[in-house]
């Protein structure tokens, strides 16, 4: 089981050796793919940004300190010992993309399995007057022309304690694998991919933020005017796609189903869909959220003309948060789609 230890961060007198070095993408699917509740592990996008590291199972360990009363360090069957969850949860990048006429997103929605952070800091004992915890990885390399060594976020102890926030062993039932940040990694539901720390080697519970370049100079959405700040990209806003329909099979006078998937940190209310490019709206169906997971919409339409038709859809939360139609990451999803005649 865990034993005391005193590292408050990363031990890189060991580096890591390197399977990938440097920044690397890989995005595949379109809104169109994405037809399953559950995305596939193999389709699922992939980032990462100082390269990929060689992690060997037997030497890893977690260490959470900081501001505990008892600091700790796991093994990998120390974590495996622990009571194990599972959590349902959509997984997007902050970049999916932030030009929305790019085809593919980077989102899907899977099923994380691991140990609740709440239950690793209630191990620790978080001091009184803390505010964060700090997640550093084994990742280490070159970003944006400057070496960094090692990966390094911060999210709010409040949410670390809220019993979604996960130390991820599996992926959709099934071990990490290296590209996915396995053995172990930090997965965040409800919050951008960029928090959920991937080669996960250390935990700090902290009074304040990270002094990262993770988190200071990058992930930062720049004040909407001069009176206000920068703010951390945290909370995944409100979005969603149309899935269908495709232009195969849309004629006129024929019903056909629009559909797609919706989501955001909070559940998602209510989708207004539009065949006219958003000059008119119309409520579709929604499903009651499970977990974190995306909720899927639909709604009933039989074009009454052939030719173009701009489809869009537009999500709204429970707190009334709604998709913009201005130039944000999660801008108004809009789609063309050419009604025939049988």
């Amino acid at each position: 089981m865990p034993t005391p230890s005193r590292p408050d961060a990363p031990d890189n007198t060991h580096r890591a050796s390197m399977l990938v070095e440097g920044f690397g993408l890989d995005q595949r699917l379109r809104p169109p793919d994405m037809t399953s509740f559950l995305t596939p592990e193999a389709d699922l996008f992939s980032v990462w940004h100082l390269g990929i590291p060689d992690v060997t199972t037997d030497r890893w360990s977690l260490t959470v300190g900081g501001a505990v009363a008892q600091q700790l360090t796991l093994s990998l069957d120390d974590l495996r010992a622990l009571p194990q969850t599972e959590i349902t949860s959509v997984h997007e990048c902050a970049g999916s993309p932030l030009a929305p006429s790019i085809p593919q997103r980077r989102v899907g929605n899977v099923r994380w399995g691991g140990v609740r952070l709440s239950e690793l800091l209630r191990l620790a004992g978080p001091d009184d007057g803390s505010a964060y915890v700090i997640s550093a990885g084994l990742d280490h390399g070159v970003y944006d022309s400057t070496y960094h060594d090692h990966y390094e976020k911060d999210l709010p102890l409040d949410k670390a304690l809220d019993g979604t926030t996960l130390v991820a062993l599996t992926v959709n039932g099934a071990p990490l694998p290296a590209r996915r940040g396995g053995p172990v990694r930090l997965v965040v539901p409800g919050y951008y991919g960029t928090n959920s720390t991937k080669w996960l080697t250390a935990l700090t519970v902290s009074d304040r933020r990270s002094t990262g370049a993770f988190t200071t100079k990058y992930y930062m959405d720049p004040p909407a005017d001069a009176s206000a700040q920068a703010t951390p990209v945290w909370e995944l806003a409100p979005n969603s796609f149309l899935v269908a329909p495709v232009d195969a099979g849309v004629h006129a006078g024929k019903p056909v189903e629009i559909w797609g998937w919706a989501w955001a940190h909070e559940p998602v209310t209510r989708v207004d869909i539009s065949v006219d490019g958003g000059q008119t709206w119309t409520p579709a169906r929604v499903t009651s959220r499970t977990g974190h997971a995306w909720q899927r919409f639909t709604l009933a339409w039989t074009p009454s003309s052939v030719g173009e038709h701009i489809l869009a859809c537009r999500a709204r939360t429970l707190s009334g948060a709604t998709q913009p139609s201005t130039p944000r990451r999660n801008r108004i999803h809009q789609r063309v789609v050419f009604v025939t005649q049988e």
